[in-house]
Parts: structure tokens; C-alpha cells; sequence
């Protein structure tokens, strides 16, 4: 069969790929194979002569710069069995594979700053923070800087509006998560608050913005005296509005009918100390001469707002509906005052977009201050320890090259050893990070560097994927790909390749999906709703078409590899997951990776993935009822697992017998078992029930197995208690969970992983005792307050159905992908104090909840979470092999797809399909793509609930 042309061309970007003497940025599709491009073209690299000392490879996670070192060696290892070049090669570099290195960034910083730490002002015996003890540190510098700010606020406005505004919860939440990002933060704020009015204040906005009504309404005066002379003054909130329209816009107290009983606005209150302002200003006997920047702020504020909540909607639109009990529809009464009410909305919604601009560049200016305090007071606490974290690394590493001028001989080393540059997962790259590449090569395109003596000149080699960018919140920037093109380009004068050639080359064959599911995927997202004109949109032109057979036959329908799961709610969804599961494991076959050959499905080749972290309990819970092995993959919270709070309820405890809190944690954990029923049959003597000679007479009525269980708790816990003094708490827990057999009882499968998260959990005891916590209570307390996004201990593989979310899934794939909750919205995780930096560079977005600033940038961060849930939605279908599901909730039989969810993204007509079937109760979907191919998803729905036996 002749080659396609679409296939030749995905072979000759390929080949230039490879090509070493050549600048390339290559943008690879999904499973098209990038990672054995790097791999060849590093060991064309080896094949030039060039030494591997002088190769840089950068990648973005320690498992993929694992998997890429090995594959390099075991290409040298093969090259040595075929050929004579190859075994001369490989006996050069068999004694220096220590050379080949495949770094991560964070761990390419590290070495840079070992190998220079007095040029980047460090003691040279630094170390890097533990990831758990960070959130502590974290903590500590939040609550210091909310106890500096509160005392700060009693004199600084602004402050006291941003605390009052967020609450004590709020405010550290937010700072938390502003000093996770504190490399991007503070410049955000600097160039957000860069040319706006420094006289501006909280008072002043309020002033003008009222001042704004008040003109605003004067040439509405008709208006304003139909709605107050028709308005139901018989409801107390109309009676507010009117006084406080009255307060904004004095001049309509003299529109005010006659005896409605609303008064003209009693004079603000006044400092004592000051004459009274009744006696000097005549506007205050004459409310239609009144000036209303003249009023109290304070109460201009709270009119402001209150109007607000009746003029306009939650969203910030102006009401198209007013109530008037008591008058029919369609009265004349009822539409003049419609009509009304409307023109006064309209004035509102402009002043108060206004007004809320101006309130939140206040309420920013003092987030940046409370930011510092925190900044500054975490940077004292980690530098007092010798220590850096990762965002410090990488901000010292830049703040290195950037002044690399100042240390020639350093410069020289570092331009003499690094000729070749290769970068993996480009689209998960932070500008900061394209920075610091940047900053290594930049030195070629002037024609500068020792680099330029080497026989093969220097090169840079960049890849990967506009279409696969989901790491916004780690602050990865996908217009960075388009950067990249354009650098790499502009090196050595911007000189085209030999043929011709442009340094952006593409691939989109794919070496993964069977044919209808490449079909299906070239149709879904050619469908999928595009915004062309933004620098982070996601794209889908023909160059990321997969190539594939269009004449693909139709698959019987009793084995479509396309599939939609729907259930009335979360639950019944899990369930009819878990029973299609069930099904493919019963009689479902796939191909095998390393052979070809069909095979039946096992637990392992199946992924159940989902947006939020929450979703994977139901489908756990489901999974388990139908005795299927399930794992948990990291990224759901270590701190979260059960065995995690298992441990840390019996260092309370052993900590704090007594406490009664301490011992209902440690009762109701696994180490002991006891059931709800039984806590609540001991409560008020829950540490008796543990410690004292006899038990309370409430143990007598317990069940059996709760009374065993604490028969056996009593045995061994004077026991326990009587070693806390005596031996490091380590061996402690280590001695208890011996002798309650606490890892027998998690059994085998899933357990796997609990015991390993044991392990580290007990490491990080042990650590922690070692650092000065000697006492128990002392190591109790330090482990409660470790938290954090911290992974679960990594285990061998074993045969299990795979939960994950779609970022944990990211350069995965699996013959069988559920894609769960594609209607479920992710949830009011926003932080408080939101900070978005624009693609490309250009002015960040900065709001404070609950985020009234500017209507245009809110907007554009909404179309910025819409744009890279599309390429979440891209990442997760893409890593189906063979087959793929869609799994949603359909309350009454109408599939829901709620704002922010991986479903809002849909081609409209396919979410038509998908509903119009699952509403008719049909085995079978049917959906037309763009290229007119027709495509049969099968429905599954959960199994009928079974009749308990007689």
C-alpha cells in the first residue's frame, strides 16, 4: 500500500527530529512516540562523538528521566550486539554511564548551585527542605503574618478591609497557597498594581462611586420618581432601598410621595472634635443641595451594596424583574415600575463595576503587603534551618545565570560543558523554567562560548505539546511552546535548515489507539468548540490529526470499543462502572503491548480517571462490592489515606492518654476497631475505657466483637504507654503495630499500598526524632501538623483497576479508560486571593473574593479554565489504547453537564447524541463527526438492584 502523504510527512519531521546538527522544537501528539525520538536523537548525539558530559537532557518528573536513562542504555546495548561501531562504542562508554544524565529541572538547579554556591550567596553546606515539614514551615509564616497585619490594620484601612473581607479562614488559605507560588506572586502584583491612582482608597471609591449615581440618576429623574411612587412601601427591603437611594442621590428626597413614611437619611455620624457639619453646610437642611461625598463612607458602602443586591443579579447583571406584590401581571403599574427599576439597575451595574475595580485594586494593594510579611517571615524560617525548597532553587539557579557575567570563569565552565541541549514535556514549562534554558543557549545565537570549537556545532533540541498543557495551577504557561519556536529560530542569525526545513516540525502519528478510536478522536476534538485568537487556546488543526485508515469496518455492537455509563446519580454511575468492569474482566480482550497478541482483559489494564480528587470514593466503594482489586494512584493525598490517620490517632494518644478526644481517635482507628455504636454507648469515659482498673459498666452492654476489641486494647495499652519514656517513639509505634497485628488485618491487593504509605509515614517518625523531637508528645504534635500535596509511597505494580486523576495520568496509558464525573464541576476550590499571569507575559489578572474586580478579566480567566479543560479532556481520552467510556450522572434521564466539568467542553451535537439516547433508554448512540464518519457508542447503565434472598 503506498505511504499516505500525511504519513510521509510525519516521517520526514521525524528524521529531521533526529538530526543532531539541526535546532528543533518538535510538537508531538499524543502517543506518537516523543519519548523514542529523544532517546535516538541523544544517541545520534553519542554516534557524532560527542561527549555525553556535554549533553544536557532535561525532563519534568524523576520517573520519566528514569525510564529515559534506561532506554538510552539498553540503545547503546543493542547497537553493541549489531555492529562493530556499536561494540567499539559501547566498551568507550561502559565505565562513564554515570555521565548519562537525565535530569529534572528542580534537579538540574540543584547540581548548579552545588557546584557554584558562592557565586549564589549560599553556605556550601546547604539542604533541601523535607516536602512534608514545608506546610508547616507555611503555616507558621501565615499565622505570623495574620497576627502582624491585625495588629497593623488598627491604623492601615486597607488592611482592615482586606482581613474583615476574607475572615481569618480565608486569609490563610490564600497566603498558603500566594507562598506555593511565591517565584511568580510578587511580580504579578507589582505589574497588576503598576499605573493605577496610589491616592486611591476604599473611602474615596465609595465616595466617587456614589457621587457617580448621583449624576448618573439626575437625568433619570422621571425614572426614579415613577419607581419610588410606585414601589410597595408595605415590604421593609423596599423601605431600605429608598432611604438608601436617598442617602447615594439626595436629590430624590424630594420625589419622595407623601406619606409613604420614608424620611431624607439621618445626618452621618460625625468625629465629636470637628464642628458640626449640619451648622456649616447648608446642603445638609436642603437634601436636593446635598453633596453625597459629603456622607459617611462607611454607610455609603453598605447603601452601595444593598443596592447592589436589588438592582442586579449574583452574577453582576442588571434585574429584568422587580417584585410587586399585590398588582396582577400585565398592569400598567407593574410595567411602569419594571420599567423603572430597570433604568435604575442600569445605572447601578455601570457604577458598580466601576466602584468594584477600584475596591479591589485596594484590596490588592493590601494583599501584596500581607503577602510580604509572610514572604519575608518563611524565608527567615527556612534560611535559619541551612535550607532551601524547590521554588528557592530554581529562583537562585536564574538569579545565577543571570549575573553568570560577573564570574567569568565560571561562565567559561559552564559554556564549555553544556553544547547540547535537550528539553522533554516543553508544554509543562513555567516561564521561569523556559527562562533558565534560555539562559543556557542564549550564548550561541551571539556567537559567544567555547562551544563553537566543538566539531558538531551546538544544538538544541525541544519537545512537546500544546494539546497536553494541564499544569496552569504549577504556573506552566503553554505559549512557552510558541516562545520556544521562535528563540530556537532566531539562534545562529535565524539561518534556515539545509532543505529547507523550519525549526517547528510536527508528529502525529500515533503508535497507541487502535484505528476507530483515532478516528473518533480526530472527530471529537475537531469538534470541540475553538477561540483561534487566544494565545492558550487549544488547537486542533489537520497537522494534529492522527493519521489513520478512514475505512475502518464497524465493530459489532455487542463489542463497541466506545462506550457512555449513566446512572441517576454518582452512585449508581459507580456502580454501572464497576459492573462493565466486571464484564471486560469476565470476557473482554485486549491486545498485548509486547506481543500483539489478543489477551483477556486483567484488573491492570483498566484507568478509572476523574477531574476532582473527591470522585474516587464511589467508584472505590464500587469497585470493592464487586471484588475487584483496586489502587489508589498517588496524587489522592497521603495524608489523607487511613492508615496515615490510623497512625497519627495512636500518637495522639500514646501523646495525651487522658485527653477523651485522643482516645475516641484511637478507639475508632483500626489499631483497635471499635464501632460508632460502641463509642457512643462509652462516651464521657473513652480514656477509662482504656486506662482504669476496671471498665465503665457501660462496657458490659457492648456487642461481642467491640467488646473483644477492647478487651484487647486494655491488655496491650499500659504496656504501650509504660515504654513512651523509655524508647524512641519510633520503636513505639513500631512496637504497637507488631503486637495488634495492625498491617495482618489490612489484608493483601490494595493493601499493598498502605503498607508502604506505613513505611514512610514511620521514616518520617523517625526523621523527625532525629531532628531534636524527642518526646513523644513533641513528635505527636510535629506530625499532626504535616500536610501538604504529598504522593503516596510508591509500590511495585500489581494487578489492579487503576483510580486516578487525569493529571496523575499524564504520559500513561491503558487498553481500557473510564473517563468518570464528565458532568461534575470542580468544585469552589478558587483560592481567596486569585492570581492568574496571562499567557504570554502580558498584565496578570488579581481578585480578591469574592472576585468583583473587572468584569473583562474575569471573564477572560473564566475562557482560560475553559481552554485548558480542553486539554484536559484531550489528555484523558488519549489515554485509551483500545477502549474508552464516558461516564456521567443523568438525574431524571437527562445527562448534566455543570459549568467548570470536562463535559462543558463537548461538541454540543456529541452531548446531544449522548442524551437523546441515554433519555430513550437506547443500547446504542449514534454521532456524526466533522468528517462525517458515523460512530456507535454502546450505553451501559447500572445492573438492577438484586431481591434479598428469603
Amino acid at each position: 500500500m503506498p505511504e499516505s502523504p500525511s504519513t510521509a510527512a510525519d516521517a520526514a519531521a521525524r528524521e529531521r527530529a533526529v538530526d543532531p546538527r539541526r535546532n528543533v522544537v518538535l510538537e508531538a501528539s499524543a502517543g506518537t512516540g516523543k519519548t523514542s525520538v529523544l532517546v535516538r536523537r541523544y544517541l545520534n548525539l553519542l554516534h557524532a562523538g560527542v561527549d555525553p558530559a556535554h549533553i544536557l537532557a532535561m525532563t519534568f518528573t524523576r520517573q520519566a528521566a528514569a525510564e529515559m536513562r534506561a532506554r538510552i542504555i539498553e540503545g547503546l546495548r543493542a547497537e553493541a550486539e549489531r555492529s562493530a561501531a556499536g561494540r567499539a562504542r559501547w566498551r568507550t562508554l561502559r565505565d562513564r554511564l554515570g555521565e548519562i544524565a537525565i535530569s529534572t529541572v528542580d534537579a538540574f538547579c540543584l547540581s548548579l548551585l552545588r557546584e557554584f554556591p558562592l557565586e549564589a550567596d549560599l553556605d556550601p553546606g546547604f539542604t533541601v527542605a523535607d516536602e512534608t515539614e514545608i506546610p508547616e514551615m507555611v503555616r507558621q509564616a501565615a499565622e505570623h503574618a495574620l497576627a502582624v497585619c491585625g495588629g497593623l490594620a488598627r491604623d492601615d484601612a486597607e488592611l482592615a478591609m482586606l482581613l474583615a473581607q476574607l475572615g481569618p479562614w480565608r486569609a490563610r488559605t490564600a497566603l498558603t497557597h500566594l507562598l506555593a507560588r511565591r517565584l511568580v506572586v510578587p511580580r504579578a502584583f507589582r505589574r497588576f498594581l503598576a499605573g493605577t491612582p496610589r491616592d486611591l482608597t476604599a473611602e474615596t471609591a465609595c465616595r466617587r462611586a456614589a457621587s457617580a449615581l448621583a449624576d448618573r440618576l439626575a437625568p433619570r429623574a422621571a425614572e426614579v420618581r415613577r419607581f419610588l411612587e410606585d414601589g410597595p412601601y408595605d415590604q421593609a427591603r423596599f423601605g431600605i432601598v429608598v432611604r438608601d437611594l436617598v442617602l447615594v442621590c439626595p436629590a430624590a428626597a424630594a420625589w419622595l410621595p407623601d406619606g409613604t413614611g420614608a424620611a431624607a437619611p439621618a445626618p452621618p455620624a460625625t468625629d465629636p472634635a470637628r464642628t458640626d457639619p449640619a451648622r456649616t453646610d447648608p446642603a445638609r437642611a436642603d437634601p436636593a443641595r446635598a453633596d453625597p461625598a459629603l456622607a459617611d463612607p462607611a454607610r455609603l458602602a453598605a447603601a452601595l451594596d444593598r443596592l447592589r443586591r436589588y438592582f442586579l443579579t449574583a452574577r453582576g447583571a442588571p434585574r429584568r424583574s422587580f417584585p410587586l406584590p399585590g398588582v396582577r401581571p400585565g398592569a400598567p403599574v407593574r410595567r411602569r415600575f419594571r420599567a423603572a427599576a430597570g433604568a435604575i439597575a442600569a445605572a447601578v451595574h455601570d457604577v458598580v463595576a466601576r466602584l468594584d475595580r477600584d475596591r479591589n485594586v485596594v484590596l490588592v494593594r493590601a494583599a501584596r503587603r500581607l503577602f510580604a510579611v509572610a514572604d519575608r517571615a518563611y524565608r527567615q524560617q527556612i534560611a535559619s534551618r541551612a535550607q532551601l525548597d524547590f521554588t528557592d532553587v530554581l529562583e537562585r539557579a536564574l538569579d545565577l545565570l543571570r549575573r553568570m557575567d560577573e564570574f567569568a570563569r565560571s561562565r567559561y565552565r559552564l559554556e564549555s560543558r553544556y553544547q547540547h541541549v535537550l528539553v522533554d514535556e516543553c508544554q509543562d514549562t513555567s516561564r521561569e523554567q523556559w527562562e533558565l534554558v534560555w539562559l543556557l543557549v542564549r550564548s550561541w545565537g551571539e556567537g559567544a562560548g567555547l562551544v563553537h570549537e566543538a566539531a558538531l556545532p551546538p544544538s538544541i533540541f525541544v519537545v512537546g505539546d500544546r494539546k497536553q498543557s494541564i499544569f496552569r495551577f504549577r504556573d506552566a504557561d503553554v505559549s512557552v511552546m510558541q516562545d520556544a519556536v521562535d528563540g530556537v529560530a532566531a539562534l545562529r542569525d535565524g539561518a534556515p535548515a539545509p532543505d529547507g526545513g523550519g525549526v517547528r516540525q510536527t508528529i502525529a502519528r500515533s503508535f497507541r489507539a487502535t484505528p476507530p478510536l483515532l478516528a473518533f478522536l480526530n472527530d471529537l476534538f475537531a469538534a470541540v468548540p475553538k477561540a483561534p485568537a487566544r494565545r492558550d487556546a487549544f488547537r486542533f488543526a489537520a497537522e494534529d490529526h492522527f493519521p489513520c485508515d478512514p475505512d475502518v469496518p464497524r465493530e459489532p455492537a455487542a463489542d463497541l470499543p466506545l462506550g457512555v455509563l449513566v446512572g441517576s446519580d454518582a452512585e449508581e454511575c459507580a456502580a454501572a462502572v464497576a459492573a462493565e468492569v466486571v464484564r471486560l474482566l469476565a470476557g473482554g480482550t485486549v491486545r498485548d503491548r509486547e506481543t500483539g497478541m489478543t489477551r483477556p482483559v486483567r484488573p491492570g489494564d483498566v484507568a478509572v480517571l476523574f477531574r476532582a480528587r473527591e470522585s474516587h470514593r464511589a467508584f472505590e466503594r464500587a469497585l470493592g462490592r464487586q471484588s475487584v482489586a483496586v489502587s489508589v494512584h498517588k496524587g489522592l493525598g497521603f495524608f489523607d489515606a487511613e492508615e496515615i490517620k490510623d497512625l497519627r490517632a495512636l500518637l495522639r494518644f500514646l501523646a495525651r492518654p487522658r485527653s477523651e478526644l485522643c482516645a475516641a481517635a484511637f478507639l475508632r482507628s483500626r489499631v483497635v476497631g471499635l464501632s460508632d455504636r460502641a463509642l457512643a454507648g462509652l462516651a464521657g469515659r473513652l480514656a477509662d475505657a482504656l486506662l482504669a482498673a476496671e471498665p465503665p459498666d457501660a462496657a458490659a452492654a457492648l456487642a461481642d466483637d467491640d467488646r473483644q476489641a477492647l478487651d484487647r486494647a486494655r491488655a496491650g495499652v499500659p504496656g504501650w504507654l509504660a515504654l513512651v519514656d523509655r524508647l524512641p517513639p519510633a520503636e513505639v509505634v513500631d512496637r504497637v503495630l507488631r503486637e495488634s497485628a495492625y498491617e495482618v488485618e489490612l489484608g493483601a491487593g490494595p493493601a499493598l499500598q498502605a503498607r508502604e504509605n506505613l513505611k514512610k509515614i514511620r521514616s518520617i517518625v523517625r526523621r523527625v526524632q532525629n531532628r531534636g523531637y524527642a518526646t513523644m508528645a513533641r513528635v505527636a504534635a510535629h506530625v499532626d501538623h504535616l500536610s501538604g500535596d504529598v504522593s503516596n509511597a510508591l509500590v511495585e505494580a500489581f494487578d489492579a483497576v487503576r483510580l486516578m486523576t487525569v493529571h496523575a495520568a499524564k504520559g500513561l496509558e491503558f487498553p481500557v479508560v473510564f473517563l468518570v464525573d464528565v458532568g461534575r464541576g470542580t468544585g469552589s476550590d478558587t483560592p481567596a486571593i486569585r492570581v492568574a499571569t496571562d499567557a504570554g507575559g502580558g498584565r496578570p489578572a488579581v481578585a480578591v473574593w469574592p472576585y468583583r474586580g473587572d468584569a473583562g478579566e474575569a471573564e477572560d480567566e473564566r475562557l482560560r479554565d475553559l481552554e485548558e479543560t480542553k486539554r484536559l479532556l484531550y489528555v484523558a481520552a488519549t489515554r485509551a489504547r483500545e477502549r474508552l467510556y464516558f461516564a456521567a450522572d443523568a438525574p431524571r434521564g437527562e445527562l448534566a453537564m455543570r459549568r467548570g466539568s470536562l463535559g462543558e467542553v463537548l461538541p454540543p451535537a456529541f452531548t446531544a447524541a449522548l442524551g437523546t439516547a441515554a433519555a430513550a433508554e437506547a443500547a446504542v448512540a449514534d454521532w456524526s463527526g466533522p468528517s462525517g464518519r458515523a460512530h456507535r457508542l454502546a450505553i451501559r447503565r447500572p445492573p438492577e438492584p438484586t431481591a434479598p434472598a428469603d
